[in-house]
């Protein structure tokens, strides 16, 4: 601050005017180069196919540094010493980022999530031991919206070392449905009815493949599975309707569904 002050001792107010006129008008001109700059950037960004997200992050990156620079060239036009600056801009960085080294770790973590877009808003999602919509991603956490209108936000340095199932990135899924019957039923028969109800059933997209086999003999029942191809959207009314419709189907056709039972058998000793 003394070497700053230095050259102003004992000079007419007019030289001191002059001496700050230089470093002033830089400001304005550097001011005015960083909106021009910026603006040229966000139309560049805008026109990419980088997330809204991580394009506010670019912005703000790049107009922090551009800042830095004219402050460094200010400092420099005022005999500031910028080697001391930048020591002291180090010292007071590498404090603020031991503080604050969980908001960078999830700052980090957002950016990450931003890039390889595991998700996006309104998506589907298991992630971090949580089911729900994705209603926002920040820097700091992901959102989430669950079934029961609950809001969760997950740091997203969890999300980026989770597990993390999607269920609606593909247009398409496949509904796999599996159920007990009595072996009491004719596999004929049963095979017979469910074809019937697929046939018939909404949402299915009948020209993937639809299949319908017995798949498993257990100890009280036998088991038949249903795998059909149907619309993200459609997929829980599909799940629903068959679960119903499957029950009407094997009661109007005399098939038995089995439940657990215990038989107990008394001797007379």
């Amino acid at each position: 601050m003394i070497e700053f002050l230095e050259p102003y001792v004992g000079k007419a107010n007019a030289e001191i005017i002059n001496q700050f006129f230089p470093p002033l008008m830089m400001v304005l001109i550097g001011i005015i180069i960083i909106k021009i700059i910026m603006r040229i950037v966000d139309r560049a960004i805008s026109k990419s196919k980088l997330r809204k997200g991580l394009h506010k992050f670019i912005a703000k990156t790049i107009k922090v540094i551009l800042y830095s620079i004219l402050i460094l060239i200010v400092a420099d036009m005022l005999n500031i010493p910028v080697t001391s600056l930048l020591a002291t801009f180090s010292v007071v960085g590498l404090a603020a980022s031991l503080a604050i080294q969980d908001t960078l770790s999830n700052l980090a973590s957002g950016v990450m999530v931003l890039v390889t877009h595991p998700f996006k808003t309104g998506d589907w999602v298991d992630v971090a031991n949580v089911s729900g919509t994705v209603k926002e991603i920040t820097f700091n956490h992901t959102v989430i919206t669950t079934l029961d209108n609950k809001v969760i936000r997950v740091p997203n340095k969890e999300v980026v070392g989770a597990t993390i199932v999607n269920y609606s990135e593909n247009k398409e899924r496949r509904l796999c449905l599996s159920l007990d019957v009595s072996y009491n039923a004719p596999t004929k028969k049963v095979l017979e009815v469910l074809n019937q109800l697929i046939n018939e059933a909404p949402y299915i997209i009948k020209e993937k493949e639809i299949f319908v086999k017995l798949t498993a003999y257990k100890d009280s029942s036998i088991e038949y599975t249903i795998r059909v191809w149907t619309k993200n959207e459609d997929y829980w009314n599909l799940n629903f309707y068959l679960l119903e419709k499957v029950r009407d189907a094997f009661d109007a056709n005399g098939i038995e569904i089995p439940y657990n039972q215990l038989d107990v058998h008394v001797h007379n000793v």
